[in-house]
């Protein structure tokens, strides 16, 4: 019996997970027009890259997308991301917000009203990337024009190895412009960064911004945040972050082998930013013992990837108070 004989629902089902798990999804559908038809809106709803070329392939194409995804991913193996990754991220999300804006001109049309406005970012349930950065990269100014054009829901940067090998996937460079574009985000509500390293220290070196500067820009719909893997990471920005108001919708954050230095000195206690948020400027003596009660109920800091020697690894693995 053909496949092409199974009811609908059942043949898109069916589709789902052939595409899902193909290495090569649009041999999929190109087995047929039924195919094709049923099977295009899947593959678009999440797009998945595994190689610079799938991304540089769709970025290049204009033509626009059967509907507008829902998801986007990149993942790239340690030594497969060119110095242009995030300026062909930027061309296929710029072919993601081409999509929805005829989208949207095509309701437009069939409401029979007025303009709604300019379509400016593209509105994802998550957006996923596990991919290295590189210092001397020239391009690095692409990591805040790729991403600004989305506004996901979740997202996750995280680097390309194995758990157990801790490196720096998201250089200091790199973070500054991704701390950049996450000023523009109205809808986050769950990030997730591993392996980088902050442009700022706790001597408030390397850095363009203020010692106690909060961690991230403005984010009131944040729920949680996870902080994994991470060098010259201040205590005092993990303070003020909490410090500042219109965060309320924040309930949890981690940090799992964070460093406020070198990976060969101390991880981040809870203490650590407890004690910084004592010794935060600008507030009263009721407000930084509040600002400590919410740090006990919210942060969590936690040992996970041990090393061969240095800093803390006379402690057991978990939770670091």
């Amino acid at each position: 019996m053909s496949l092409l004989y199974l009811p609908v629902e059942l043949l898109q089902q069916v589709l789902a997970f052939s595409l899902a798990d193909h290495p090569i999804p649009s041999d999929v559908l190109c087995v047929s027009h039924a195919f094709l038809e049923l099977g295009q809106p899947f593959l678009h709803a999440r797009l998945q890259f595994q190689s610079i070329h799938q991304l540089i392939l769709f970025s290049q194409t204009t033509s626009p997308l059967s509907c507008v995804p829902k998801a986007l991913s990149v993942t790239l193996a340690g030594g497969s991301a060119d110095f242009e990754v995030f300026k062909h991220l930027a061309a296929a999300l710029e072919r993601c917000r081409n999509t929805l804006r005829a989208s949207d001109k095509i309701r437009e049309n069939s409401n029979r009203r007025g303009h709604a406005g300019e379509v400016t970012q593209v509105p994802l349930e998550l957006l996923s990337l596990r991919l290295h950065s590189h210092t001397n990269n020239p391009h690095l100014g692409y990591v805040y024009e790729a991403l600004s054009i989305a506004n996901p829901t979740t997202f996750v940067w995280m680097g390309p190895d194995p758990e157990h090998h801790f490196s720096t996937a998201i250089v200091p460079s790199a973070t500054y412009h991704l701390l950049r574009a996450l000023s523009t985000w109205t809808a986050v509500q769950h990030i997730t960064l591993t392996n980088l390293s902050f442009p700022s220290d706790a001597l408030g070196r390397n850095t363009p911004f203020a010692r106690d500067a909060p961690l991230l820009p403005a984010l009131p719909s944040l729920r949680t945040l996870y902080v994994g893997q991470a060098t010259l990471l201040p205590p005092a920005a993990v303070a003020a972050l909490l410090a500042r108001s219109g965060q309320d919708a924040l309930v949890r954050v981690r940090l799992v082998d964070a460093y406020p230095l070198s990976i060969w000195g101390p991880r981040i206690r809870r203490r650590d930013v407890e004690d910084a948020a004592r010794g935060l400027p600008g507030l009263n003596d009721a407000q930084r013992e509040a600002l400590v009660v919410r740090v006990r109920r919210i942060l969590t800091c936690e040992k996970k990837t041990g090393r061969l020697a240095g800093g803390d690894e006379v402690d057991a693995k978990g939770v670091l108070d």
